[in-house]
């Protein structure tokens, strides 16, 4: 506001030393302030500034849009909305979208302002908004430039014109949308702007193949191993080795021979002495990774990039000569987890083989879950086991979950417990939150037992307000 700094000043520097022009102030404050002083503009002032701004003159209502169909949920789901966008157990909150929509719910238009701005900034909550906002997302997106990504909800994927003229974001879920329905023709369509777009908007798209990917669309990504961005050939690469019968991954698997020995019982590596051109443009990084050789770096990349069936899960457990056994060990592993490879992961786990920078949780929810109790018990002496199931897809299995809600009901309230009770609380399915430790006493003191049994507690009491 015009003449507010000088007030400022004056306020500051005393009147004698910075003198106070009124007339620097705007006239409806010069009007009301009379004979008055630096506090009464100041009063005067501060009012001005707190409302906002002149009225609006032929001013039109927003256009209405049409609702939802969805009925809502009772009065006592709605409140607990409320104060979840108030700041209250705020991580339940895409639970409560998800239980909600998957059980036929909507949710009150006036909240979806709020549940907008809460997920501006969190991309996980970004489709959970979506749904619950329908046939208002784009309306919505349209408001307000905070709440662009609202118009990934466009339905209507056959409009060409989203393609050509929209902006990066509705060419973007265009070009998903397109994909899931007619993976032929989004890569037509990719591939005719390909050379105009930007190296962003290049590897943007690009990732978009990654939903189902197949053999059609090899001859594309090999042209984009000669793209002029970095970024692209390395996205192009990376695909082209979830296709196992790629050339690239041929091309790895000739290398892998030709540095790999297998002979009584003994697996003898040749490092690679050189990073030729042919590797780097199949994906082998010259960057240097810490406590690793370069040499070794490369071998460990060509293994990661060779597809599993070239390969056998008894080298786990070979003698190797050439480089330390872990180098070879953290290439299977990259592997398995690029592979998704439940049984190479199993097989990964139960010798205890190094995985590298890569977390054993990584290959632990590549398991049916069913199977991650015993595996978890398995582990637990020898990995952190917050950090072994703090990676988990969620709600875990029920047999997981009892297996460590037991163990916390025995742990007394030792603070080493708290980082588990945490996870674990927002971890437990819907049909282990009645567990029995929601029943016994915790005393006032505030204890990860008591916000764990709060949490239980507060999760159970959601589900039956949207049953």
């Amino acid at each position: 506001m015009k003449g507010w700094d000088g007030l400022v000043s004056s306020a500051l520097l005393g009147t004698e030393r910075r003198p106070t022009h009124f007339e620097e102030l705007p006239a409806a404050i010069q009007d009301k302030l009379g004979d008055g002083g630096l506090l009464d503009a100041a009063a005067l002032a501060t009012l001005y500034k707190r409302a906002g701004r002149k009225p609006l003159n032929d001013v039109e209502p927003l256009p209405t849009i049409p609702g939802e169909d969805r009925p809502l949920p009772r009065p006592a789901a709605i409140r607990r909305l409320a104060a979840m966008l108030g700041g209250f157990q705020t991580t339940a909150l895409g639970e409560w979208l998800r239980a909600a929509d998957a059980r036929g719910w909507g949710v009150p238009p006036e909240y979806l302002p709020a549940l907008a701005d809460h997920a501006r900034n969190r991309a996980e909550y970004r489709p959970l908004v979506i749904a619950a906002a329908g046939r208002r997302a784009h309306w919505l997106a349209d408001l307000n430039p905070d709440w662009r990504f609202l118009h990934a909800a466009i339905a209507d994927s056959n409009n060409p014109e989203l393609w050509t003229h929209g902006d990066p974001l509705q060419r973007r879920s265009w070009l998903r949308d397109l994909r899931r329905t007619d993976p032929s023709a989004a890569l037509e369509a990719l591939r005719e702007v390909w050379p105009t777009e930007s190296a962003a908007t290049r590897t943007d798209f690009l990732a978009l193949l990654a939903e189902g990917l197949t053999p059609a669309d090899e001859d594309f990504l090999e042209a984009a191993l000669d793209d002029r961005s970095r970024e692209v050939r390395r996205l192009a690469a990376r695909l082209l080795t979830r296709l196992p019968d790629s050339r690239l991954s041929h091309r790895m698997t000739e290398r892998l021979h030709a540095h790999l020995l297998f002979s009584q019982g003994v697996l003898t590596v040749d490092l690679p002495r050189q990073l030729n051109a042919a590797m780097e443009r199949d994906g082998i990084d010259s960057q240097l990774t810490e406590g690793i050789g370069k040499r070794a770096n490369w071998f460990r990349q060509i293994v990661a990039s060779t597809p599993l069936s070239a390969m056998d899960p008894a080298w786990l457990q070979l003698p190797v000569e050439g480089c330390a056994p872990e180098v070879l060990q953290a290439g299977l592993t990259e592997a398995t987890i690029r592979e998704g490879s439940p049984d190479w992961a199993r097989e990964i786990l139960r010798t205890n083989a190094n995985t590298g920078t890569r977390s054993p949780a990584e290959l632990l929810k590549l398991l049916p879950p069913d199977e991650w109790a015993n595996a978890v018990q398995a582990l637990r002496k020898s990995v952190d086991i917050t950090e072994l199931v703090g990676g988990l897809p969620v709600p875990w299995p029920a047999s997981l979950a009892t297996m460590l809600l037991d163990q916390l009901a025995k742990v007394g309230t030792a603070r080493d417990w708290a980082r588990l009770a945490s996870v674990t609380a927002r971890a437990a399915p819907p049909d282990v939150l009645d567990h029995p430790i929601t029943r016994e006493p915790t005393g006032e003191e505030d204890t990860w037992r008591r916000r764990l049994v709060e949490t239980l507690t507060f999760r159970r009491e959601l589900y039956e307000e949207l049953s």
